[in-house]
């Protein structure tokens, strides 16, 4: 990367001094200038993953209404009044936002939102009336703005949050014609990983925030990132169109606690009785009925004898035919030692019924 400084043309009371950043963005050198731009010339963008949704089930207006909407809806999150005490202990930022030619965010609407808020709070405070920015060139197209983004925010050090980490996969995936395996070289991660997120983005977006719209929805994003992450979850919402809209009804109204909970699913989904409980009672009702028709859940002992028998239903013929050639040796006396361990646990157990 290769960085000058240069002064801009300003009158003599005023000399703006900018850093030039070059940078390589899909082939092609892009200049990046770093400048202290006023906070009035800056417009918040809509069509952020954070505030997509809201705005698209709302009716904010356009212009300064649909700016006014914007800071509200963003103002609204914990998190943002979080960065802003942040800020206001720092006398700053960390990191510049970044922006369009035209002054349009496309990377930094929750900062800026704070130094709106700290400008009112402190009028008098030259420290809030400019904020720091890298300005992007005029010719930059969408997809270098978009591998931009990934670069520093997904597949870098300074990452989005889960949601809109997803949401700009999502996009690139979407709207810029990038196959996976493209996405996952430019992002440093996986193809399988893009495959969830943007399966999770996908329902996060087109059912969730529907129902449970609001800035502080996103955070549930990790109860759809792990659905999509367990094989029998997939099934599940694959083979019942249903499944999901329970699922997103479950999120929505926190009969699932936490987001780690959603891997119990996978035993509950495939248990009749245990689904019915979900649904009907919670959690805890699934749970007690999981644990009684499958104790190798929460018996170590038991869950030992599911995967012996699991492995002795596909042992292998060279297997087999050691212990059948194997008069004295180790292989014989194995299987010798399980059959007489296994019988007086039957024998302990008043013998079972043979005939079940």
């Amino acid at each position: 990367m290769a960085r000058t400084e240069a002064r801009s043309p300003a009158s003599a009371a005023q000399v703006v001094v900018e850093r030039i950043d070059e940078i390589v963005l899909d082939g092609a050198k892009v200049q990046v200038r770093g400048q202290d731009l006023a906070l009035d010339s800056i417009q918040l963008d809509p069509t952020n993953p954070r505030v997509a949704n809201t705005v698209a089930v709302g009716n904010f207006g356009s212009g300064e209404a649909m700016q006014q909407g914007l800071r509200d809806i963003l103002w609204s999150d914990s998190d943002v009044h979080d960065l802003y005490r942040s800020v206001l202990a720092n006398r700053g930022l960390i990191e510049r936002i970044i922006v369009r030619s035209n002054h349009v965010v496309a990377e930094g609407n929750c900062r800026t939102v704070v130094y709106r808020k700290l400008r009112e709070n402190f009028p008098d405070d030259p420290a809030w009336r400019t904020i720091p920015a890298r300005v992007l060139p005029a010719d930059i197209t969408d997809r270098q703005v978009a591998m931009l983004l990934g670069e520093l925010h997904v597949g870098g050090k300074n990452e989005w949050s889960p949601f809109e980490k997803a949401g700009h996969i999502h996009k690139l995936f979407t709207q810029f014609g990038m196959v996976q395996e493209e996405i996952a070289k430019l992002l440093k991660t996986s193809k399988t990983a893009i495959n969830h997120n943007i399966r999770a983005f996908e329902a996060m977006k087109n059912k969730y925030l529907r129902a449970f719209p609001g800035p502080g929805a996103v955070r549930k994003f990790s109860y759809f990132l792990e659905l999509y992450k367990k094989p029998e979850l997939r099934d599940w919402v694959g083979k019942s169109p249903e499944a999901l809209d329970e699922f997103v009804r479950w999120v929505g109204k926190n009969k699932i606690a936490r987001g780690e909970h959603v891997r119990e699913l996978c035993d509950i989904v495939t248990n009749t009785r245990a689904l019915a409980a979900f649904s009907e009672q919670g959690r805890e009702a699934a749970l007690k009925i999981l644990k009684h028709d499958r104790p190798e859940l929460s018996s170590p002992l038991f869950k030992l004898m599911v995967e012996m028998t699991a492995a002795l239903e596909d042992a292998r013929l060279d297997d087999i035919q050691r212990v059948r050639k194997d008069k004295t040796g180790g292989a014989r006396a194995i299987v010798k030692s399980l059959d007489q361990s296994l019988a007086r646990f039957v024998d302990l157990c008043d013998g079972l019924d043979r005939e079940e």
